[in-house]
C-alpha cells in the first residue's frame, strides 16, 4: 500500500513539472530589427542600451588569440528552473531596465502599470486624494489594468515590440515579479517558477534583445560599413565570432576591426553585464541549431550613403521572403480550383437570379396594367347601364308608350362585356405560383 501511495506522489509530481516545463519548441528569429521597424538609429533610442560599454582599446594592443569549444553533446536537455526576475531579466532589463523605471520619454515605466493592478492600491490612492470608491469599482479597474498589460505583453504596441515566444506560464511568472518591482503587498507570496531548457533561455535572450538592433539575416557588413554603423545580422554571428569572443563581447565587451584600413576599435554594443555564462552560452547555442530565417533585402532601403556621418546606422531594413503565388502541391491546386469553382457558381445564380427578378417585375407590370383597363372597361359599362336605366325611367315618366328595347343590341352589349370582364379564372390562374404556370406554359404578361 506504502509503495503504491509512493508511486502516485512521484507520478503526480513529475506531471506538475511538466506542466510547469514549457511545451512549445523553439522557432528560429526572422524579420528586421525593431529599431529598423521603428526607422530609428541606434544613437536616437535607448532601447536595448545598459549604459555601460566595453573597456577602451589601449595604445599598441592586439586582440586577444581566440579559440573554439565545443558544447556539450546533452546541454540541449538540461532544464533549468527560471523565476520571474529570471524571465525579466532576459526579456524585459534590455529597455526598462533593473528597477522598471524605463528611460522617459521614449520608454515608460512599468511601475505604475502594475500597481494599477492592485484593487488595495487604487482604493489607498483613491483615499489619498479624497474620492470615495468601492471595492467593486476598484477590483474593475485592476482587472482591466490587467487586461490591458497582458494584451501589450502579448500584440505589443507602438513602440514596444511583441513577445509571441512568451508562454502563458511565463507571462503569469513575470506579472507577478512586476508586483514585486512595483511594491505590491503580498507580492513576494505570489511568486511563480518555470522550467527551461537551455535552448528556450538562448531563445529569450535573441528575441527580446539581441533582436532589437540586429536583423535576424542579412549579409556581413566588412570594417568600413561597421565603422558608419552597420549593425551585423545575427545570421552571421556563429560563422564570424566563435564562443569565447561572443560571451566575452557581451559579457564584458570585446574591441573589433573597425574603419579603412581596418584597426581595433571598442565598438558601440553595450555590455550585458546582468547575463552569465550559461546563458550567453545558450544564445549562441540556439543561433547555431535554429539559423535565423533567410530574407529579402529591400533595394529601396538597403542603399548605402557614402556621404553619411561617422557613428550613424545606415538605414539597412529586411524583409520576409514574400510567399509564393503558385501552387505548392496537389491539395493547394484543388482548394484553387474549387474556390474558382465556387465562385462561377455563385455568380451564375446571382446572373439567373437577376433574370429571374427582371421578368417577374415585366410580367408583374403587364397584369397590373390588364388589370387596370379591365376596372376601367368595368366602370364605363356600369355608367352606361345606369345612364340607361335613367333614361328609361324619364321616357316612363313623360310618354305612355316606352320605346320598344332592341334585343341585337342587347345581346351585343352583353357579349362585349363578358369578353371583356375579369373572371374567377383569371384571379385563381394569377394567384398560382410561376413554376406551375412555366411547366403549364401559360403567361398573363403576353
Amino acid at each position: 500500500m506504502k509503495s503504491l501511495i509512493l508511486v502516485c506522489v512521484l507520478v503526480v509530481s513529475s506531471l506538475a513539472q511538466s506542466a510547469g516545463t514549457r511545451a512549445l519548441r523553439p522557432t528560429p528569429i526572422a524579420g528586421e530589427s525593431w529599431l529598423h521597424h521603428l526607422h530609428r538609429t541606434f544613437e536616437e533610442t535607448s532601447m536595448g542600451k545598459t549604459g555601460r560599454l566595453g573597456p577602451a582599446i589601449p595604445a599598441n594592443q592586439d586582440e586577444p588569440a581566440d579559440w573554439q569549444p565545443q558544447p556539450a553533446a546533452d546541454s540541449t536537455k538540461l532544464i533549468v528552473t527560471l523565476h520571474g526576475s529570471d524571465l525579466y531579466r532576459l526579456n524585459c532589463w534590455g529597455c526598462h531596465g533593473e528597477s522598471g523605471l524605463g528611460v522617459p520619454p521614449e520608454i515608460n515605466s512599468v511601475i505604475n502599470p502594475t500597481r494599477a493592478m492592485s484593487a488595495q492600491l487604487i482604493v489607498e490612492r483613491m483615499k489619498a486624494r479624497d474620492v470615495d470608491i468601492s471595492w467593486a469599482n476598484a477590483t474593475e479597474l485592476a482587472n482591466q489594468s490587467r487586461a490591458a498589460l497582458l494584451e501589450r505583453l502579448h500584440k505589443g504596441g507602438t513602440d514596444m515590440p511583441a513577445f509571441p515566444h512568451l508562454s502563458d506560464p511565463e507571462v503569469r511568472a513575470i506579472l507577478a515579479y512586476l508586483k514585486l518591482l512595483a511594491g505590491v503587498r503580498g507580492a513576494e507570496k505570489q511568486q511563480i517558477a518555470v522550467n527551461e531548457s537551455g535552448l528556450h533561455i538562448g531563445e529569450h535572450i535573441v528575441k527580446s534583445t539581441c533582436h532589437i538592433c540586429h536583423d535576424a539575416a542579412g549579409p556581413n557588413p566588412d570594417s568600413k560599413q561597421l565603422f558608419n554603423g552597420v549593425i551585423p545580422p545575427l545570421s552571421t554571428l556563429t560563422m564570424r565570432t566563435s564562443l569565447p569572443t561572443f560571451e566575452r563581447k557581451v559579457r564584458s565587451g570585446a574591441p573589433i576591426q573597425m574603419g579603412a584600413p581596418p584597426t581595433l576599435c571598442r565598438g558601440r554594443m553595450p555590455v550585458f553585464y546582468y547575463l552569465s555564462e550559461e546563458e550567453v552560452a545558450d544564445a549562441y547555442l540556439y543561433l547555431r541549431l535554429y539559423p535565423p530565417v533567410p530574407t529579402v533585402r529591400d533595394p529601396l532601403t538597403a542603399a548605402t550613403e557614402p556621404g553619411q556621418a561617422k557613428g550613424n546606422i545606415l538605414r539597412v531594413a529586411f524583409r520576409a521572403e514574400p510567399k509564393l503565388v503558385m501552387p505548392r502541391n496537389a491539395s493547394d491546386l484543388a482548394m484553387i480550383v474549387f474556390q474558382i469553382s465556387v465562385g462561377t457558381w455563385v455568380g451564375l445564380l446571382l446572373a439567373v437570379g437577376f433574370w429571374f427578378t427582371l421578368r417577374e417585375v415585366k410580367r408583374l407590370t403587364a397584369i397590373s396594367d390588364n388589370r387596370t383597363s379591365l376596372t376601367s372597361v368595368e366602370s364605363r359599362v356600369a355608367k352606361v347601364v345606369a345612364q340607361s336605366s335613367s333614361d328609361k325611367f324619364q321616357f316612363g315618366r313623360h310618354s305612355q308608350h316606352p320605346p320598344t328595347p332592341n334585343a341585337d343590341t342587347e345581346e351585343q352589349d352583353a357579349s362585349r362585356y363578358k369578353e371583356q370582364a375579369f373572371h374567377h379564372d383569371d384571379y385563381r390562374r394569377f394567384e398560382r405560383s410561376w413554376l406551375a404556370r412555366w411547366v403549364e406554359g401559360e403567361d398573363e404578361a403576353a
